[in-house]
C-alpha cells in the first residue's frame, strides 16, 4: 500500500537538475526484512565465535545509548585485522538484499548526475563494497557511515539512528548541492527525517518505508513522511509518483 500527500507533492515540483537524495542504508535500500550490514559480518562467522559473543553483549546491553553501542562494534572490528577481502567474502556469503528497484533507481539517479547522500549507521566499507558487488556504485554516491578505519582510512565516524543531522558533508559536496532547491529523502525510520534540516524540510519530498508493524505505526508515518510506502514497497513506485517523466 501506498499514502501520499498530494498537496506537498503537488507543490514540489523535481527535474533531473534541481535536487539532491538523502537516503538511508539498512531496510530503506536493501529489504525490510534483510540482515543488515553489520549482520553481514555477524553471520558470516569469518570472524570466529569470540566477535559473535562481545557483539551479543553489546547488542543485548539495554543500558548503552545508541553512541556506545555503534562505538563498541567498531572497537570490536579495530581488533579483527579486518580487510576488504575479508568483507567481500561475508558479502558474498551474506543473505543482505537490495529492495526491487532499489538498483534501478541508483542507475537513474547515476544516468541524470542526481548526488545521491547515503548517511547510514551501517559499516560504510560494507555498504560500498555491496554497492560495488552489485554494479551500482558510481561517482555520484557519496557515503556516510561508521567506518572502521581499515587500510589506512582516517574518516571513522560514529553515526547513530538519532544524530545523522550531525554529519558533515565535505565542502566538495556542499558546493555540488548548494544549487540544488529540493531534496528527496528516503528512511525507514521516523528519526530520518532529521537527515535533512528543519528549515529545509518545506523543500523536500520524505519516503518512508514502513515493513512492520504496520497498524501500529501507520499514522505516526504518515504525519512523519510525505509518501509512505508498506510491505516491502519497491523503488518503482517513487518512479511513478515522482520521476517517471525525467
Amino acid at each position: 500500500m501506498k499514502y501520499v500527500n498530494s498537496k506537498k507533492l503537488d507543490s514540489i515540483k523535481l527535474t533531473k537538475e534541481n535536487f539532491y537524495v538523502l537516503i538511508d542504508f539498512d531496510r530503506t535500500l536493501t529489504k525490510g526484512n534483510s540482515i543488515s550490514g553489520w549482520g553481514v559480518l555477524y553471520y558470516s562467522e569469518l570472524l570466529g565465535n569470540e566477535f559473535a559473543k562481545e557483539y551479543d553483549e553489546i547488542h543485548d546491553n539495554t543500558n548503552l545509548s545508541w553512541e556506545d553501542i555503534f562505538k563498541g562494534y567498531l572497537e570490536l572490528l579495530h581488533d579483527r585485522n579486518l580487510d576488504y577481502k575479508l568483507i567481500r567474502e561475508a558479502i558474498k556469503k551474506s543473505n543482505l538484499q537490495l529492495r526491487d528497484g532499489a538498483k534501478e533507481f541508483l542507475q537513474k539517479m547515476n544516468y541524470y548526475n542526481v548526488p545521491v547522500i547515503i548517511i547510514s549507521c551501517s559499516l560504510k566499507n560494507v555498504i560500498k563494497e555491496y554497492l560495488k558487488f552489485n554494479n551500482c556504485y558510481y561517482d555520484n554516491i557519496h557515503i556516510y557511515a561508521n567506518n572502521c578505519g581499515i587500510e589506512g582510512e582516517s574518516d571513522v565516524y560514529n553515526v547513530t539512528p538519532i544524530n545523522k543531522n550531525q554529519v558533515v558533508f565535505s565542502k566538495e559536496l556542499n558546493i555540488e548541492i548548494e544549487s540544488k532547491k529540493y531534496t528527496l529523502l528516503f528512511g525507514d525510520i521516523v528519526d530520518d527525517i532529521n537527515m535533512v534540516t528543519k528549515t529545509r524540510l518545506n523543500n523536500t519530498i520524505t519516503v518512508g518505508f514502513l515493513d512492520k508493524k504496520i497498524e501500529e505505526n501507520l499514522e505516526l508515518y504518515k504525519s512523519t513522511f510525505d509518501i509512505v510506502l508498506t510491505e516491502n514497497a519497491s523503488f518503482k513506485e517513487i518512479d511513478n509518483i515522482i520521476i517517471e517523466n525525467f
